[in-house]
């Protein structure tokens, strides 16, 4: 028996159902099916058990049996008008973290999210440039690295992609143990360090990172995305203070903010309030 996934695979490499290609209308109404909940769009009830409809999409096209199919799906948002931004944002990263929600569940063996991880890397790679609005002004550097024993690194190193196609000399660490991050980070002076944490089963590491980070780097500008973010008492026990970030664009508004601190002498240095959202900015 066939995937059920088989019929993307058909739909993503551009073919109907007799061989012919998809026209430009039908392009544009797969991109119009992943666009915000709109009257008539798929009820809360249902959702909150199918989920979003452009994850779950993008999800079976990263696990299908045709390694063509999400490349070839991507390329059919871009061509649709999605912006490179919107592709990362709005369909890899749900797409990413259904899958993580499905792996942390059991109902997905750790083979098929390393073969999705594996093939976002490849989307990202072959991505253009796009219009990412952020341009570092003067090649300022940052570490992103997901906390040890982090599991979903999906996340994170889709943020590296984009911030290097701003200038951003960024660096991205996955899979290390606490005493081989912290080395890292040590040795390496760039100013802004980002740390990736899911939820509670990461959040000792964190916080004991950032307890080390803050004696070896107090330098440092500490920003902390994933899932942990939704959990106020959570960062506000942090040992030291730190800027949360929730999606690209507050992420985006807080690598501006840095950079035009960063790159003028005469700016007094800015820490953020304990907990202070970017996306409240």
């Amino acid at each position: 028996m066939k995937k059920p996934t088989d019929f993307l695979s058909l739909v993503a490499t551009g073919q109907g159902p007799h061989g012919g290609a998809l026209d430009e209308l039908a392009k544009r109404a797969m991109a119009r099916l992943c666009q915000d909940t709109k009257p008539g769009a798929p009820s809360v009830d249902a959702l909150s058990v199918l989920g979003d409809p452009c994850a779950a999409a993008m999800a079976f096209a990263l696990c299908d049996t045709d390694d063509a199919a999400a490349q070839v799906l991507a390329e059919a948002l871009l061509d649709a008008g999605i912006s490179v931004e919107e592709l990362c944002q709005n369909h890899l990263a749900p797409a990413a973290r259904r899958l993580g929600v499905m792996w942390d569940q059991d109902r997905l063996p750790f083979t098929e999210v390393a073969l999705a991880t594996a093939r976002i890397q490849s989307i990202l790679r072959r991505l253009p440039l796009g219009r990412f609005g952020l341009r570092a002004t003067r090649g300022a550097g940052a570490i992103f690295a997901a906390v040890p024993g982090e599991m979903h690194t999906l996340g994170v190193m889709m943020a590296a992609d984009l911030f290097r196609r701003g200038g951003w000399d960024v660096s991205l660490l996955v899979g290390l143990t606490h005493d081989e991050l912290l080395a890292r980070l040590t040795r390496d002076d760039r100013p802004v360090i980002g740390l990736s944490c899911a939820g509670d089963h990461s959040f000792g590491a964190l916080r004991r990172l950032l307890a080390a980070l803050g004696n070896a780097r107090p330098d440092a500008h500490f920003l902390v995305s994933g899932q942990i973010i939704t959990d106020p008492a959570r960062i506000a026990a942090l040992p030291v203070p730190v800027m949360v970030v929730g999606d690209l664009d507050s992420a985006e508004a807080e690598m501006a903010r840095l950079d035009a601190v960063l790159s003028s002498p005469k700016l007094t240095r800015l820490r953020p309030m304990r907990g202070r959202s970017a996306s409240m900015a």
